[in-house]
């Protein structure tokens, strides 16, 4: 039964903070990833600015690669990668709208309104990053039979992998996996036993994506 998953969010800091830290890089080209979802930064990218951010491979745990974060926005799809994001001394100029922009003049076929408060594309990936003090929430479920599965009091302090859901475009913590994430506690207002209940969890420092 596909189609449980939803977005991965941060829930809570162990530090005792009430924000979460984010980072904003460069977006790779082509991007169609939606919100709350893993990303990481292409290993070119790493110290360097010819790679951006993508969807995550859903295989690489180790260095330069892993899981850099989760997306706070939708991607943008841009041409190229990091399309309009500004450079020294210039301002941002980006591909437009983030929901489109509507014509101006009939007669001129690049005059163009955006709507009030509509924020503009800058070229960059905004995601909350996945090191430590950060705990995140996501759905619980297998990967053996992509079914959701029931949380236990038995599963706190285990390791488990992350997989995309095959019925949507979210991603949920996958049981019959071990390598990428630690669960640290039950979600409070599902009850123990609840099938596809979430979970709240740290991504393991060994695949946390920690960029200079």
């Amino acid at each position: 039964m596909a189609n449980f998953a939803d977005a991965i969010e941060p829930n809570w800091d162990l530090g005792g903070a009430v924000s979460f830290p984010m980072e904003a890089i460069v977006e790779e080209a082509g991007q169609t990833f939606v919100y709350g979802v893993p990303v990481q930064v292409n290993s070119t990218g790493v110290g360097t600015a010819d790679g951006g951010v993508a969807i995550w491979d859903g295989a690489t745990l180790t260095a330069p690669g892993g899981i850099a974060g989760f997306s706070a926005q939708p991607a943008n799809n841009l041409a190229t990668t990091g399309a309009g994001a500004p450079v020294g001394f210039s301002p941002i100029l980006g591909p437009g709208s983030s929901i489109g922009s509507y014509s101006a003049n009939a007669n001129q076929s690049l005059a163009v309104i955006t709507p009030p408060m509509v924020p503009m594309v800058d070229g960059f990936a905004y995601f909350f990053v996945a090191g430590a003090p950060t705990v995140f929430i996501g759905k619980l479920g297998t990967s053996a039979t992509v079914t959701p599965v029931a949380t236990t009091n038995a599963m706190v302090g285990l390791t488990f992998g992350l997989t995309k859901d095959t019925g949507n475009s979210f991603w949920y913590v996958d049981t019959n996996k071990t390598n990428a994430v630690r669960i640290v506690a039950l979600y409070p207002l599902d009850p123990v036993g609840t099938v596809g209940g979430h979970v709240l969890f740290t991504v393991l420092p060994t695949v946390a994506q920690i960029l200079p």
